[in-house]
């Protein structure tokens, strides 16, 4: 048994489900992985802590992913801590999900859950249908080296070198050593199954490494093999003292062997003001609304930005815009054909820098201090040759999408982060603290020697598909729900980017809404290559299936390493022994020219119109011969349930006007004093009811159902307001409106290209606005059309009106053992995502 995640429903389901049967929400699915000797002792179906399913072989599902797990510990085990320090490399390192009691009979013992572990569901065959869902582990290195490609190869050993570092400071580098057991690889990716502590007294060295890379060098690919020998030899003997060296030797390497046909690139962006906000203060680059399809060759870059203006703050629409057109001109200025990897990740770096130097003079010309500051987050990506670089800064993130999974490649910089990283609390545990989504850094708030721009290097082996997006659609974990759906057919070659940018929009004003939303998309595709399917074999005890190689995207590394004080330098041309390359130029944000098929599609629509008609005329014939009305598709949106929306108890999350424009400040909605009579005006004013006639209801607010009463004809709602929506207030003054005004006003900044923010309007004296508590009636019918559909609210978003208490794992029907068979769609993995951040940050 499965229980729903949406807050608000929690109703059971069986694990084959894929959306809830009660509210339609999607089913997450968090398959975890136990280390430790007390997980041998739970059997198949059994229940631990009344939410884990042991599904055998030290594999659990987590029946209750709605609820926070209730992990809590004053002091963590010394074993746990690396888990915890090593927290920015998750997409290899598994993550500590809850550490559990569990009770033996030697006594109490605890149980440690991973979640982000190497762990996929094979598809179900037809003939397995009705049988229980089984989570395999991915198969090993070793077993899938000899069928890898030879940049795929070097792109695993790089991979390695990236981890040797980090993990030999957390003193659990054996976990590189062991690749029989601990190395898995989901397509182009290394991921460890567990950390495993170094012996004491014995300190692994490069030299252990390379001993183990040449026993792989019989079955390496021609192309690496040389490659893969001399780094070995040197290894062994002893002359490459440091990871860094191994790295920039595995570097020039795939350099060389990455040359071939041009790869592919399609890119799209899009941002929305959202159903709940006066402004948006999102901005991206392109511009939004931006369809590209190029051949990437040495003269192209192409560059995506996303930039979330901190909400709350004054200027944040022009913050981002000072953002974007900062990083856009430093990047095209650089000659990214001469730059080594690590001097372009020092450079976009220093762009980052650079945008928050601008900002933050910004700031300070204007006199503003603490939340008047003006701020924004980050994130923006570039594809040069073989590799993709990633660079952000705040809440802002960026996932990568695999056929198994959807991984979120950033870390928020938000205090939850923060503390996992010291090693002072689990995730799930900082999660729980009021200020865990407050943002630690971000654009334009300090000077850029307190700015840490976090940069990573991915190598593309196969097709790759990233996703950049500002808080307004990650939040609520949507995209751990709905990848499968809206981004996987990208990765298939079977949806097209500009309306899948499109549906994201769509997909967080109507299930999120609270913020605004931006999108960025980058679908990279190799030449002559096309993705496989997955085997459904089942797997031997002990023994994974091997999936074939030829489906993962890209190789993912750790963030940069600290900058140093020092003001990064341009190093020499990369690879030393290779001509110099022309300057790089970014690709600039023009629509790519659609082909002239007119005739075609005049002669289409005639078709389809002369198809439609006959459908029409024939539709009465149709549904006696087959008994049964044609039906619309299912949405794969849920629809929301109106005879549950507007039940007295219910909240009631209130979207803008059809009609209204960024300078709206009323939603059209006027709370009355008393249900009217149609065909009468509204009754006199109830001395019971607080406020009266009159007042509007700002967009955003959120009302509670107090009761429903038909009169006459008209069903109408007495509602109470919970807490106030965003109201535009006067605009500042003196406060320069467009970037352009800001770099006159400096001096020293380049022209800016993005489009002039727009100042929001004052409130009109004429309207009043109904204060938190106010009471009244509204119409259904003037209602219904401004409903925003299955809204998950926060505790401050409820405010005054009494907070139904939470649903206790106790109170929930126990879940049945064993779990009803699951379905043929893999399960959602368990990827980190925090609650939406407080008040005053976007």
């Amino acid at each position: 048994m499965l229980y729903c995640s949406n807050y608000s429903c929690q109703a059971p389901n069986s694990e084959r489900s894929k959306f809830c049967q009660k509210c339609r929400t999607p089913l997450t699915k968090r398959y975890l992985w136990a280390i430790g000797a007390s997980a041998d002792l739970c059997r198949p179906g059994e229940l631990v802590a009344d939410r884990y399913l042991s599904k055998g072989s030290r594999v659990f599902l987590d029946t209750k992913p709605g609820l926070l797990p209730g992990i809590s510990t004053e002091q963590i085990p010394d074993g746990l801590l690396p888990y915890l320090r090593l927290s920015p490399y998750a997409l290899h390192v598994p993550q500590v999900y809850d550490w559990v009691r569990l009770e033996s009979a030697g006594g109490p013992e605890k149980l440690t859950l991973l979640e982000r572990s190497p762990l996929y569901v094979p598809p179900a065959s037809p003939a397995a249908e009705g049988a229980d869902l089984e989570p395999q582990l991915f198969p090993t290195l070793v077993s899938m080296w000899p069928r890898a490609s030879a940049l795929r190869q070097l792109n695993w050993l790089w991979q390695m070198a990236h981890l040797w570092q980090p993990l030999a400071a957390e003193q659990v580098v054996s976990s590189l050593l062991m690749p029989d057991d601990l190395l898995r690889v989901e397509g182009a990716l290394v991921r460890l199954l567990e950390l495993q502590p170094d012996a004491s007294g014995i300190e692994p060295n490069l030299a252990d490494l390379g001993g183990l890379w040449q026993q792989w060098l019989p079955t390496a690919q021609a192309k690496a093999a040389p490659f893969i020998d001399a780094l070995c030899q040197d290894l062994v003997r002893g002359q490459v003292h440091a990871a860094e060296q191994v790295i920039k030797r595995l570097d020039e390497a795939l350099w060389t062997v990455a040359q071939g046909p041009p790869r592919q690139v399609s890119l799209a962006t899009r941002t929305d003001q959202g159903p709940s906000r006066q402004r948006n203060e999102d901005a991206c680059y392109p511009p939004s609304g931006t369809e590209q399809s190029l051949a990437l060759d040495a003269s192209t870059a192409p560059l995506v930005l996303v930039c979330d203006g901190i909400g709350g703050h004054q200027g944040g629409d022009v913050a981002s815009n000072l953002a974007i057109a900062a990083i856009q001109q430093h990047v095209q200025m650089l000659d990214l054909g001469r730059l080594s990897p690590a001097a372009l990740m020092q450079e976009l770096e220093a762009a980052a820098c650079h945008a928050n130097d601008l900002i933050s003079q910004r700031n300070d010309d204007e006199h503003r201090q603490d939340r008047q500051r003006m701020g924004t987050t980050l994130v923006m990506a570039l594809v040069r040759g073989h590799e993709l670089y990633l660079a952000h800064v705040g809440d802002s993130r960026a996932y990568w999408v695999t056929p198994w999974n959807c991984h979120q490649v950033t870390q928020d910089d938000d205090v939850a982060s923060r503390e996992v990283r010291m090693g002072y609390s689990f995730y799930r545990e900082a999660l729980q603290h009021a200020s865990s989504g407050s943002l630690v850094q971000a654009l334009g708030m300090s000077s850029s020697a307190l700015l840490h721009a976090n940069v990573q290097r991915f190598v593309l082996d196969e097709d790759s598909l990233f996703l950049l997006c500002s808080d307004g659609l990650s939040d609520n974990d949507r995209i751990e729900q709905y990848w499968e759906v809206e981004l996987l057919p990208v990765l298939n070659g079977v949806a097209n980017l500009e309306i899948v940018t499109q549906r994201l929009v769509d997909l967080a004003n109507s299930q999120n809404g609270h913020d605004n939303v931006t999108v960025g998309m980058i679908h990279v595709q190799l030449p002559h290559l096309s993705p496989t399917k997955l085997a459904p074999t089942r797997l031997p005890a002990g023994q994974p299936v091997s999936p074939p190689t030829a489906i993962a995207s890209t190789a993912v590394v750790a963030p940069s390493s600290p900058k140093s004080p020092q003001t990064s330098t341009r190093s020499p041309a990369f690879p030393p022994s290779e001509p110099a390359l022309p300057p790089t130029q970014v690709v600039p944000p023009t629509v790519a020219a659609k082909p002239r098929s007119l005739p075609l599609l005049l002669t289409l629509l005639a078709l389809v119109g002369a198809g439609a008609l006959g459908y029409w005329l024939m539709r009465d014939r149709l549904t006696g011969l087959t008994g049964f009305p044609p039906t619309p598709s299912e949405s794969i949106v849920p629809e929301d349930n109106p005879a549950a929306v507007f039940q007295p108890g219910a909240f009631i999350l209130i979207g803008r006007a059809a009609t209204s424009g960024p300078e709206t400040e009323t939603s059209g909605l006027v709370l009355q004093s008393a249900p009217a009579v149609a065909g009468s005006p509204a009754a006199s004013p109830s001395p019971t009811v607080p406020g009266g006639d009159g007042l509007a209801i700002a967009p955003g607010s959120v009302l509670s159902v107090l009761e429903n009463q038909p009169a006459n004809t008209t069903a109408w709602l007495r509602l109470k307001v919970c807490s106030v929506g965003q109201v535009a207030e006067p605009a500042a003054s003196p406060s320069p409106t467009t970037p352009a005004e800001s770099s006159q006003a400096v001096g020293t900044e380049p022209s800016l290209t993005p489009s002039p923010a727009v100042a929001p309007s004052p409130v009109s004296p004429a309207v009043t606005i109904a204060p938190t508590g106010a009471e009244g009636w509204v119409s259904l019918e003037t209602l219904r059309p401004l409903v925003m559909p299955n809204p998950t609210l926060t505790e401050a978003q409820r405010g005054d009106c009494a907070t139904p208490p939470a649903i206790a794992p106790s109170v929930l029907p126990s879940p049945v053992a064993p779990p009803v068979a699951p379905p043929s769609v893999p399960g959602t993995p368990p990827i980190n995502s925090p609650s939406p951040p407080p008040d005053g940050v976007g």
